[in-house]
């Protein structure tokens, strides 16, 4: 008897938790980062301007780099004189295909000191445009260096990006509340980066074991409030800035939360 009590017990809980969850979700209030326009006739000062605002909004590169903060807590190297140094740091590269390859392949180079992990720009999450790269290389170029990018500037990496800022994909509507976990982990592109097979960090920490580190209530807060506790090692604000850049927490349902969590709290590792 006491058993059966506790086991209804539970399950008044955990229901009880989960309907909380579905009238929050519909309710959360998110601001994507608004996209800049760019024209053909930009000066290089408009491109320098128009790159510093995309590197603090929709590029989301100040969740995991300083700026002139030498030493300081963030994942990846610090911008502050990158237009310096960017024509030094690998034989046979300018400043312009330097700069270029860490936004479109930035695995290839890893900066001394420092772990791979950065997503590409280009692809989602973030998703910038051939357009806006330029112009984020053109404020690169400024911090310690002159600018000589244009909108005209071709790169061989070029026809990567999508031609205009993409919408969010959605899931079919007909199938997305019958999604397993790792259905939506790929829908909402969480493996973008978080490593999920193995205990090796990426862009944001490993997940391969969270189920034995976080509780489903912990989990829940960490996928909707993100900044409410940080990983060790990593930025406040990154995770957030992505999710909102995504249209995650405009995307997903609350049947489609408990079926993530349920999934991520699965997760023990080994």
């Amino acid at each position: 008897m006491k058993t059966a009590l506790k086991i209804f017990a539970f399950t008044i809980l955990v229901s009880a938790f989960y309907s909380y969850v579905g009238q929050w979700v519909p309710q959360k209030e998110t601001y994507p980062p608004e996209t800049v326009e760019l024209s053909a006739d930009m000066t290089t000062e408009e491109l320098v301007a128009a790159g510093q605002e995309i590197v603090a909004g929709k590029g989301t590169c100040l969740g995991c780099h300083t700026i002139g903060q030498e030493g300081g807590a963030l994942r990846f190297p610090d911008l502050g004189n990158i237009g310096a140094v960017a024509g030094t740091r690998r034989e046979g590269y300018s400043d312009v295909e330097y700069l270029a390859e860490s936004l479109y392949e930035p695995n290839v180079f890893i900066v001394e000191g420092f772990n791979p992990g950065m997503p590409a720009v280009h692809r989602p999450p973030i998703g910038l445009t051939d357009q806006e790269i330029l112009a984020v290389i053109a404020y690169l170029q400024s911090l310690g260096g002159t600018p000589t990018v244009t909108l005209a500037t071709e790169l061989r990496w070029q026809g990567q990006a999508p031609a205009t800022p993409a919408a969010p994909a959605t899931p079919s509507p007909g199938g997305a509340e019958a999604m397993d976990g790792p259905a939506l982990v790929q829908a909402y592109l969480c493996n973008t980066c978080h490593s999920f097979d193995a205990p090796t960090p990426g862009a944001g920490p490993s997940l391969y074991d969270v189920g034995r580190r976080l509780s489903k209530a912990e989990i829940y807060e960490a996928i909707m409030e993100p900044d409410a506790v940080v990983a060790e090692g990593y930025a406040p604000g990154v995770m957030g800035a992505t999710l909102n850049a995504t249209g995650f927490y405009d995307r997903i349902t609350s049947a489609q939360l408990k079926t993530l969590v349920d999934y991520l709290a699965s997760l023990q590792g080994g």
